[in-house]
């Protein structure tokens, strides 16, 4: 077989083909081509798109300034680095996927719950990523034709909606394989978009008056400053820890563990601190030029000529198309077919994935900064901390970095209901912080839940899940070894003496 080149490697159709195939990728194999400047670049690509910018913006609506928003940026980006690093360290060593790590600590039954959980999420991005697409059409028919020419705009955005939703069902039912070289264009266009957007930002506002026109714009997040720094912490942490949970997909390609570490620590703070950067001077920008600070990208269309507008919502709707295919679209048919390969095929999951991402009812989800940060980040933020918190600790202090894979492989239904029951003790904390959130109604729960629930949904599910899943192995083997000792005590017992 002939060595799979550089760029070959970067593709993310080549990574889901390979992901696809649960069998290790041998420490020989010629797949193993993810050296550190693939991860780098890698990452890069991933992270500056139009929801980073937006969370970016975000952080600015909690009160805190824009030193202080890096500084939480810079912070989380630190603490994903770590995590994605010893998640991924599996991956390199024994060249097994995420489905497969997950039955390690769920059991080849319970990891079901941990994969379907993150194709959850993958829908819920899925969704914002349509909706902003949705959007970005939308201001740009206005820019070109009239506010007025639209009619209603619930029924406008609501069609738009529905044909990007029919778009992407005729994706699915072609395959993604056949789009496999848009991605060489979309990466591209989209940082240099990035770029443009900070240039434009720089000639309607200078950078001080653009920051001090969204710090004068009144603040509804209800905190301290300590608690609204360790919101962006734990918000910008879990705008990336879905990575966290299934990047043994990318490190079983890495041929040494210095290469996936490496790179992850070069490709993913930098450009997780520019684009928080463009964000954020692009909200406190437009504050202060117009009035009014945008923190989604659509939004700025409405300010650019009719034909610039037309040109870049275009632009932002093919490459929107093309990420939800190679990514957001993948991974939740996958786990749904997972459940019964025989009897659900990849169409009619996608079809399944589609309605769900609808059903999310991305205008209300993501219709507000505080929405974004506080309702969907912090959300999940608890739910991948918890499955997180139960993968580490099984594979470092539980498993000690040994895998049984003939185990792994066995196709056993077993469920390590253990792990489960960890990974619910996890969540269970920030639950009534995320149901007050949901209803909006504070008078729900004391203030201690959900200041426990913005400021580390994802941190604390980790470690009180990780500390549980250890707990509750180290109980069950005492208690196994003390049942096998009375066992044989019993057994002695009833031995013949003159048997001896």
């Amino acid at each position: 077989m002939n060595a799979v080149n550089e760029e070959q490697s970067l593709s993310p159709v080549d990574v889901v083909s390979g992901a696809e195939d649960l069998e290790p990728t041998a420490p020989d194999s010629a797949h193993r081509t993810w050296t550190w400047t693939v991860f780098a670049r890698a990452w890069a690509s991933m992270i500056i798109n139009p929801a980073s910018l937006s969370c970016g913006a975000s952080l600015l609506s909690l009160g805190l300034s824009v030193s202080m928003a890096m500084l939480a940026q810079l912070v989380a980006s630190v603490i994903l680095v770590i995590a994605l690093v010893l998640n991924g360290w599996a991956g390199t060593r024994h060249g097994v996927p995420f489905p497969v790590l997950a039955r390690s600590a769920y059991g080849n039954g319970g990891a079901h719950v941990c994969t379907l959980s993150r194709g959850a999420v993958a829908i819920m991005w899925l969704s914002f990523q349509i909706w902003q697409a949705t959007l970005g059409v939308f201001v740009a028919l206005q820019r070109c034709f009239g506010v007025d020419s639209m009619g209603h705009q619930g029924v406008a955005k609501g069609l738009l909606f529905s044909a990007f939703l029919f778009i992407h069902a005729v994706l699915v039912y072609l395959g993604p394989a056949r789009f496999k070289g848009l991605v060489k264009f979309t990466l591209p266009a989209l940082s240099l978009g990035l770029l443009g957007v900070m240039i434009w930002a720089s000639t309607i506002a200078d950078f001080g008056e653009a920051m001090d026109a969204i710090h004068a714009e009144p603040q509804t997040f209800q905190g301290s400053p300590v608690l609204a720094f360790l919101t962006a912490v734990n918000s910008s942490i879990a705008s990336w820890s879905t990575l966290v949970l299934n990047v043994c997909d990318l490190s079983r390609f890495s041929p040494k563990q210095s290469d996936q570490a490496l790179g992850q620590a070069l490709g993913l703070p930098l450009p997780f601190l520019i684009t928080g950067f463009a964000g954020m001077w692009m909200a406190g920008a437009t504050k202060d030029a117009f009035g009014t600070a945008s923190w989604q990208i659509p939004e700025l269309f409405a300010f650019w000529s009719p034909a610039v507008s037309l040109l870049a919502s275009v632009v932002l709707a093919i490459s929107i198309i093309v990420v939800n295919v190679l990514a957001n679209i993948l991974s939740p048919i996958n786990d749904l077919m997972n459940l019964a390969p025989q009897s659900f095929s990849f169409r009619i999951c996608g079809y399944v994935t589609l309605a769900l991402s609808a059903a999310v009812c991305p205008w209300w989800m993501f219709s507000s900064q505080n929405q974004f940060v506080l309702t969907f980040l912090s959300g999940y933020g608890m739910v991948t901390g918890a499955l997180a918190g139960v993968l580490l600790s099984d594979y470092w202090i539980v498993r000690r970095q040994h895998l049984d894979m003939k185990e792994l492989y066995s196709g056993s239904a077993n469920i390590n209901w253990r792990a489960l029951f960890a990974t619910l003790l996890g969540i269970a904390p920030g639950m009534p912080g995320f149901v007050s959130t949901l209803v909006a109604k504070h008078e729900f729960t004391i203030p201690f839940w959900e200041h426990l629930y913005h400021g580390g949904s994802w941190i604390m599910a980790l470690a009180i899940s990780g500390s549980a899943h250890v707990l509750l192995h180290w109980l069950h083997t005492r208690m196994t070894g003390m049942a096998f000792r009375q066992e044989g005590d019993k057994q002695k017992l009833e031995t013949p003496e003159s048997s001896a």
